[in-house]
């Protein structure tokens, strides 16, 4: 059984494939320990399958899960995850954004005792809107969540087989690891790390798959979108009880002719807009809970390619 299995979620990364391997032996056989290099994609517009199992010829420490679909960047860690045999378990992506020399360090750091180890990007190379748009969310997560995460957090990072073994209790349609490691809450630690720059390709994460999957992450981590939804249903219905009293007082009392017909359309506007909007809210709430009483399985492997001693169910 290895010691260490580094789980590597890649779609369309067929020339970072050959440098990430050679970075990854080289500093794994550094440390000493026996250890796995697991690579799990789905559909790729290049040879990225290809080149994978050209480093698998090469070296039997190395594997492939290749999915049947676009399951989801969690949902490919997920599988990965279950299919690896590591009593450490390193997560992290295929762009070399994350440093394999810095893998060293969560090892000691976790050894240390402490059960999940995360690296904190000093700076993250992925552009100033990006970066921006990343540090506002994790902002307003924390603020409408239990859980609170670094603004330079990521994917990367290691954890214990007991941290695993809890992870994979979890069946959730729409996993966000770092929130369920929240949640899980075990002895957690972090180190400082360099964010590299990508050496080939594009990223996979634009800003409309970024938006879609913070939405998703809120609506499955938090309720307190409908808590403000009726604070605003409360706030708008004390705001029309005082309106109305101040304009009977000035009928009765003031005998002033009541007009203010576009004041009446905006506030209608106002209002049916803001129903709307929470109607939307509470729809995807409840497409959220259709998708899972589904009860589909997360993911589905089409092939493996090497030598599994954890056979993923």
């Amino acid at each position: 059984m290895p010691t260490i299995s580094v789980v590597i979620p890649v779609r369309n990364e067929e020339h970072n494939i050959p440098v990430l391997t050679t970075r990854l032996i080289a500093n794994l056989e550094k440390m000493g320990l026996h250890f796995e290099i697991i690579y799990v994609t789905d559909l790729n517009s290049d040879r990225t399958f290809e080149a994978i199992k050209a480093e698998i010829s090469g070296d039997s420490r190395v594997k492939c899960l290749k999915l049947s679909n676009s399951f989801g960047h969690h949902i490919a860690v997920m599988a990965g995850i279950e299919a690896c045999g590591g009593s450490a378990v390193v997560l992290m992506d295929g762009d070399l954004q994350d440093y394999p020399e810095d893998i060293p360090l969560l090892y000691s750091k976790m050894m240390s005792g402490y059960d999940v180890v995360y690296a904190l990007k000093e700076q993250k190379n992925e552009g100033r809107l990006r970066n921006l748009f990343s540090y506002i969310f994790n902002k307003i997560f924390a603020w409408l969540s239990d859980y609170t995460i670094s603004a330079n957090s990521c994917l990367f990072r290691i954890m214990t087989r007991k941290t695993v073994a809890e992870l994979l209790k979890f069946k959730e349609y729409n996993p966000s690891l770092t929130y369920l490691m929240g949640y899980i809450n075990f002895p957690t630690a972090r180190i400082k790390a360099c964010s590299g720059k990508r050496v080939a390709g594009k990223s996979k994460y634009g800003i409309c798959r970024q938006l879609g999957f913070a939405l998703t992450s809120l609506l499955s981590y938090s309720t307190k979108p409908l808590m403000l939804l009726s604070l605003l249903g409360i706030f708008f219905s004390i705001l029309s009880i005082a309106y109305a009293l101040v304009v009977l007082c000035q009928k009765i009392f003031s005998r002033i002719e009541i007009t203010g017909w576009t004041t009446i359309i905006i506030l209608m506007t106002l209002l049916g807009g803001l129903q709307l909007f929470g109607m939307g809210i509470l729809g995807m709430y409840i497409g959220q809970i259709f998708l899972q009483s589904k009860g589909r399985p997360l993911y589905v492997v089409q092939e493996k390619v090497g030598r599994f001693d954890h056979d993923a169910h």
